[in-house]
């Protein structure tokens, strides 16, 4: 099994048990903006306490996965992961925040073909404003090479109004404005 194939696997389970998700992360910018390598696969998940039991039934066949993480991702808003038995690919799940952008982007998402199966995915708008959150948090420069990646491929089909509005709420209006500076 290759890394198409986990992903191709994590998301057919998912939609199985009707688990709310999109990806996130670099399949998110590889779809929008520009190719990059990567070793996981992030996705979102909208879950409860009541979720834990089908998804350790459902994973536990081609992935470790452990109650613990989960109950603990659920606790604290943050993530677990699982990793595919064969191929030691990771699926990093995020619990969906409960945050106003959090929400409204995981109510946003939208079905997209990825690997000939359909798949949600956040907005380009999302992926850049994620990514510069990301950049200001971290300082690691691959969240901001992936929003500039993806406004210099998506330039003509953004909502820059809604980018504008969500960045000056996070703070990251001033790096916003420097990749449009830089990219006229």
């Amino acid at each position: 099994m290759n890394f198409e194939e986990v992903v191709l696997k994590a998301v057919e389970i998912l939609n199985r048990i009707n688990i709310s998700y999109f990806l996130t992360g670099a399949l998110a910018v590889v779809y929008y903006g520009e190719p990059r390598t990567t070793q996981d696969i992030d996705i979102v998940v909208e879950i409860q306490e009541k979720d834990i039991a089908t998804l350790i039934k459902n994973f536990s066949d081609d992935f470790i996965i452990h109650e613990e993480s989960i109950r603990a991702a659920l606790r604290d808003r943050t993530m677990f992961n699982v990793l595919h038995k064969d191929m030691e690919f990771k699926v990093d799940f995020w619990i969906l925040g409960d945050d106003e952008f959090s929400r409204e982007r995981f109510l946003e998402r939208s079905k997209k073909n990825i690997l000939g199966t359909e798949m949600y995915l956040p907005s380009a708008e999302d992926v850049i404003i994620s990514k510069l959150e990301w950049f200001k948090v971290s300082d690691i420069d691959k969240h901001y090479f992936d929003a500039l990646g993806i406004y210099r491929i998506q330039k003509g089909n953004l909502d820059l109004d809604y980018i504008n509005k969500w960045c000056k709420k996070k703070s990251v209006i001033k790096i916003w404005e420097k990749i449009q500076k830089e990219n006229k």
